[in-house]
């Protein structure tokens, strides 16, 4: 999954780029954190990452948005089903179509990516002007290294690219051909 610092930096960009769409912004953060928050300050779906990805959380290709649509708790109209969507299809395509081949190096090691997290923080929130809510800060540490799998260049990338997307035009996809749309 990207860390919180992603998730919030392609939030700040979606607002951006879809000023008229988006109303409430707190909302929309509120959302793209929720996924991976697992305490009842959300109004999450589930209180674990399977529940709360609508897939196998260790299988990130087996995100299924399509059954997070159908969820009659979920009303995407709101700026919270907004950003959680947001969520769920930058955890797809993050691990599904961009870093794919690092994620494969990483796991191959044994290794993880919140090392290159911590690397990248500080650039990408000053970039980006990610503010963090406080019971997230905790998990967005500042170091000064290099990154071992991710290139903050690539990354920066897929920021951009993720805040593009038309979330209207991939719901219609999605409910046209499934999951296999959007590959």
């Amino acid at each position: 999954m990207p860390s919180f610092v992603i998730h919030v930096a392609i939030a700040n960009q979606y607002m951006k780029k879809h000023k008229t769409e988006i109303k409430n912004e707190k909302e929309l953060i509120a959302g793209t954190i929720a996924p991976d928050l697992y305490n009842n300050m959300m109004p999450i779906p589930s209180k674990n990452k399977n529940g709360t990805h609508y897939g196998r959380w260790y299988d990130l290709q087996e995100i299924n948005i399509g059954k997070f649509l159908e969820d009659p708790k979920v009303d995407i109209k709101q700026d919270y089903w907004k950003g959680y969507m947001l969520h769920l299809l930058a955890d797809y395509y993050f691990y599904n179509k961009y870093f794919k081949k690092e994620i494969v190096e990483m796991e191959q090691n044994g290794d993880s990516l919140y090392y290159d997290y911590d690397c990248m923080n500080k650039e990408i929130s000053e970039k980006y002007n990610v503010k963090l809510f406080e019971n997230i800060k905790q998990y967005a540490k500042i170091i000064d290294g290099n990154a071992k799998y991710l290139n903050t260049n690539k990354v920066i990338d897929f920021i951009e690219e993720m805040s593009d997307i038309n979330l209207e035009d991939i719901i219609k996809i999605i409910e046209e051909k499934g999951m296999e749309g959007i590959k």
